[in-house]
């Protein structure tokens, strides 16, 4: 019987094993139409793997090439024993490291790449980070970030912030703190089991039953239980909030101070029950997004919750589709 380490989440796409710089080796998925068109990295979030994307990636693969990485630390992709660095510039960094060595054509010579990020939630904060930073992977890499696609977060700097304004965000996003101190959180964790962590970190889902049923189809909530009833996935997974809490906090206030902002068209999409009902997502993402820059903020309603891209798969490949058109 095949692993969840091993086994291939998406049949109709190829699974490449990568070594990067970081000490990571970088599992991931992808697919070559061999087009020279954009390439589109999905990245996923907490507490989930790659397989949050099974929804969406029948619906793009005819249409695109596409990259979809299991984020280092999190139960697949392993960690980065070199740099042991979990911020997202640094893990953002690998992610395209993979994509750079698993994709040969990338590497010819006068050869640039156009690259499509779209995240969820940390995968979100992740492609939040690279989108500021593009211009460094576009020089070393070649890689030309043209667009990003950012689902149900503010800003880490932003969410930060909001604790203070608002106990019911406090406690709402009570994780956040808890799991920035990895030491307590792993023990803790593992104590009540990764697994049964897992089940109840999916509480952020919506009150639509058929959200609900999504989230369960493809036994995805048991994949997320086995891989977070690993101690090291547990360990990965709050050094990912820790660095939150730390270096990449740090880094957006100095972003802010000399005015560095995403300047490529940027689609945000929110569940309104959920982030969008404790804070105004447009108004935050309107400071951290270049003047003149295109950005577009898609209130998710009729009770779909934080995990959009399976509650709500639909609606979100509808919109990214409208965005992804523009570069067909």
């Amino acid at each position: 019987m095949v692993s969840l380490e091993e086994r291939n989440f998406f049949p109709s796409l190829e699974r490449n094993v990568t070594p990067t710089p970081s000490g990571s080796q970088v599992v991931s998925y992808s697919s070559d139409l061999g087009d020279g068109g954009p390439i589109v990295v999905l990245i996923h979030g907490y507490p989930q793997s790659a397989f949050i994307w099974r929804h969406i990636v029948p619906i793009l693969q005819p249409k695109f090439s596409l990259f979809i990485p299991e984020l280092p630390g999190y139960g697949i992709s392993s960690h980065p024993t070199v740099s042991k660095d979990y911020s997202k510039r640094a893990i953002g960094g690998a992610i395209l490291d993979a994509l750079y060595s698993a994709w040969p054509t990338i590497q010819e010579v006068d050869y640039r790449r156009a690259v499509i990020l779209a995240g969820h939630d940390r995968g979100a904060r992740i492609s939040h980070r690279l989108a500021v930073d593009r211009d460094y992977y576009d020089a070393e890499r070649g890689l030309n970030i043209v667009a990003t696609i950012l689902l149900d977060i503010v800003p880490t700097k932003v969410q930060w912030d909001l604790f203070g304004q608002s106990p019911s965000i406090a406690t709402g996003y009570f994780h956040w703190p808890l799991l920035a101190n990895v030491e307590l959180a792993t023990h803790m964790i593992l104590s009540m089991g990764g697994g049964n962590w897992a089940k109840l970190a999916l509480r952020l889902a919506g009150t639509n039953e058929k959200a609900k049923a999504r989230i369960e189809e493809h036994g995805a909530v048991d994949v997320y239980a086995g891989l977070f009833n690993k101690a090291e996935t547990i360990r990965g997974s709050c050094e990912d909030y820790k660095a939150a809490a730390g270096v990449d906090y740090d880094q957006q206030v100095e972003d802010m101070k000399a005015g560095r902002k995403i300047d490529v068209p940027t689609l945000v999409m929110y569940s309104a029950m959920g982030i969008g009902s404790k804070s105004d997502v447009p108004g935050a993402w309107k400071e951290w997004v270049a003047e003149g820059t295109v950005l577009e903020a898609v209130a998710v309603e009729d009770g779909y919750g934080h995990y959009l891209p399976e509650e709500a798969y639909d609606i979100v490949s509808e919109k990214m589709l409208e965005l992804l058109a523009k570069y067909v």
